[in-house]
């Protein structure tokens, strides 16, 4: 029963990131969830510690459902279990090794120029631009999950030695470096944080009432940002994270890098990004090379 439960928070923490996170509609939410549970409701198919994919997955195939139907519960869970992993509540799955029935789901990533029109939308005039700015810009220069971005507190930044502390999931904590225009950006900004001595929240990035910020604050930050700034994609905080990861790829970072870099526990889960910037090489291929 102790089991069952815990699968339960671990769905109900998955809708709040569909809905959130990528910001997606009550009903495509309600039919991820509802593919999942048809699953999960077997629960010897699903123990959390120690469990196999494909016999987790079986359940469902042996089931009378279309083959249309299998597929789309095959992609809900692929996502489930990425999702599971990406946020540290289970060990890495090769998820490819799994019997996929259709190709996996690429992350969506902001190019490099949308990724500037996001953040030179906003400037240091005020406490909240300033702070919008400088939010998209260390989430996307950290590769940070939103979860590690509402814990960041200013002690946990060296402006000197250009780094920043993240805990992620299970105080899990990693060093990452801070690049030359987040600094320049966290500069301008922490004047106008401080500004107010009655400020007593440690927090590095706050509400304009100084009160801590929550996913649900990010996800409107980030998703509003896109509208106003011009960006013709429906953004969400960990499309920052994807661009990063893929945009290091495709300047020559290796992938053990990559994978420090994101604090993936298995370097597996990071090599989702090859297939992007796998992408991204055919397409530079076919328009640059002579003999493409």
């Amino acid at each position: 029963m102790k089991q069952k439960l815990e699968i339960n928070l671990l769905i109900d923490s998955y809708k709040d990131f569909l809905i959130y996170e990528k910001g997606l509609s009550e009903n495509t939410v309600s039919a991820y969830i509802s593919d999942i549970n048809k699953v999960s409701g077997q629960e010897e198919y699903f123990d959390v510690k120690n469990y196999l994919p494909s016999t987790y997955l079986k359940s469902a195939y042996n089931k009378n459902y279309s083959g249309s139907t299998k597929k789309r519960i095959q992609s809900s869970i692929n996502q489930f279990l990425k999702y599971l992993i990406d946020e540290n509540y289970i060990a890495n799955i090769e998820i490819n090794n799994i019997s996929i029935m259709s190709e996996k789901k690429l992350p969506n990533v902001l190019s490099p120029d949308e990724i500037d029109q996001l953040i030179d939308f906003y400037n240091h005039d005020v406490f909240i631009s300033s702070r919008n700015k400088t939010l998209i810009d260390f989430m996307y220069s950290t590769g940070c999950r939103v979860s590690e971005l509402i814990n960041v507190e200013e002690s946990d930044i060296d402006i000197e030695e250009a780094f920043v502390r993240l805990e992620g999931k299970g105080s899990k904590q990693r060093i990452v470096p801070l690049g030359s225009k987040v600094l320049i950006n966290l500069e301008s900004y922490l004047p106008l944080r401080n500004k107010d001595i009655k400020n007593k929240n440690n927090k590095l990035f706050v509400s304009k009432s100084y009160k801590n910020l929550d996913r649900t604050a990010i996800f409107r930050i980030i998703k509003s940002s896109g509208v106003k700034a011009g960006i013709r994609k429906e953004l969400y905080p960990h499309i920052l994270r994807h661009s990063a990861a893929t945009h290091m790829l495709e300047g020559g970072c290796d992938l053990r890098t990559v994978q420090e870099f994101l604090g993936h526990s298995s370097v597996s889960t990071t090599q989702i990004y090859t297939k992007v910037t796998k992408a991204f090489l055919e397409e530079a291929f076919i328009e640059s090379h002579p003999r493409s």
